[in-house]
């Protein structure tokens, strides 16, 4: 079999970038009997960032082309084309796209499209900046699922809320779960020290963690008005807190101008650090020395920031999320995500309470040992198998 894989998400930092790398990359691996071909813009990805066993086909685009589909679906037609015609002309068994966020048409090859949540259709004003653009990714997501063979989601919450959202059986729908990757693990010692030093913090300052993108839906600001609120209570053991994203607006929609408004108007400017994007070891350092990672979003459909905590042995505060009830179950402390008292108050409890954090802890790290990248993988080359036979 030859088979044709979008990766223009390869590089992208959100997590339908991550899943690209990790599950395609694992399946490129494993299924050694199938020829892959990464699909990508010329100014994409590296040589030495993409798998090795891999074939490349690069394609000349006007706009970068991650860029470009995070952005409103704003591709241009003349790039649909030219990736369109590129795909034909490589005449493969079936294409692969691990995102429905960077579909483009594909003709005459059977499609596997991964929809990961509904995100953009659920909370349209909080994820793309206009009207115009909300008309177009809807568009761009009812074509490609109409138009896929096969389609996959990342878990049973994504799989019910797409169900409902596009009248798709359950049974249309399979599941390639996410996992942490292997650099989500506890550090101690130097290499500890080391990573803390690189956000700005010591071996023994004490702090809350939030990670996972600056953007509305995840709803930082209320988390910057719990920490305020218990600050001002005079709880004990309350340090910093830590917010780990972009800071600059890009091609996704961003929060960073209001939170940093919501750090000025409580006077918080000495307490919170903004360390911008960090490296992932830089940011399983953090995981490892937080007091507690808290994670305050509106939505989710898998929740990977939670499960890559879990794997570090953060203690964890999660919005109560159907994604994150999944994936964490008793592992967590759970608050309504727009209830400031309520998330203060699991603030104070995990700042105060060393045995709460530690069984917490040790819960989180069982609860996500088993999931492993090389299971998606497995499950995704056994639903390339299957498109191809059924083509």
């Amino acid at each position: 079999m030859r088979v044709g894989v979008d990766a223009t998400s390869w590089t992208s930092r959100r997590g339908f970038g991550r899943f690209a790398r990790n599950a395609v990359g694992r399946l490129i691996e494993l299924d050694s009997e199938t020829t892959y071909v990464l699909v990508t813009d010329d100014a994409g990805a590296d040589a030495d960032e993409l798998p090795a066993g891999a074939g490349v086909c690069r394609v000349a685009l006007a706009r970068r082309s991650a860029e470009a589909a995070a952005a409103g679906s704003s591709r241009g037609v003349p790039d649909l084309l030219r990736l369109t015609r590129a795909v034909r002309r490589e005449r493969f068994d079936a294409f692969l796209f691990p995102s429905l966020y960077t579909w483009f048409p594909v003709v005459g090859v059977p499609t596997i499209v991964g929809v990961h949540d509904t995100m953009i259709e659920d909370l349209p004003e909080l994820t793309v900046a206009s009207r115009r653009e909300r008309v177009a990714v809807n568009l761009k997501h009812r074509l490609g699922i109409r138009r896929a063979r096969t389609l996959f989601t990342v878990s049973e919450t994504a799989r019910s809320a797409i169900g409902v959202r596009y009248g798709i059986p359950a049974a249309a729908l399979r599941v390639v779960p996410e996992a942490p990757d292997a650099v989500f693990a506890p550090r101690s010692g130097p290499v500890l020290a080391g990573g803390l030093a690189a956000a700005g913090l010591g071996p023994g300052d004490r702090f809350f963690l939030c990670f996972g993108g600056i953007s509305p839906h995840k709803n930082v600001e209320s988390l910057v008005d719990a920490y305020a609120q218990l600050r001002g209570s005079g709880a004990a053991g309350v340090q910093r807190l830590v917010l780990v994203g972009e800071l600059e607006e890009g091609a996704y929609l961003s929060a960073a101008a209001a939170v940093r408004a919501r750090i000025a108007h409580h006077a918080l400017d000495e307490s919170v650090i903004l360390p911008g994007f960090v490296s992932d070891e830089t940011l399983a350092c953090l995981c490892s020395a937080a007091t507690a990672v808290v994670l305050p979003s509106l939505a989710e459909g898998f929740g990977l920031p939670a499960v890559e905590a879990a794997a570090c042995g953060a203690p964890l505060a999660l919005s109560d999320l159907p994604a994150h009830r999944e994936t964490l179950g008793d592992a967590a402390l759970y608050f309504p995500p727009l209830d400031v008292g309520a998330q203060a108050a699991v603030l104070e409890r995990l700042a105060g309470d060393d045995r709460l954090r530690a069984d917490l802890a040790e819960r989180g790290r069982a609860a996500v040992a088993a999931r492993t990248w090389d299971a998606a993988a497995r499950e995704l080359a056994a639903l390339v198998a299957e498109t191809v036979r059924g083509a």
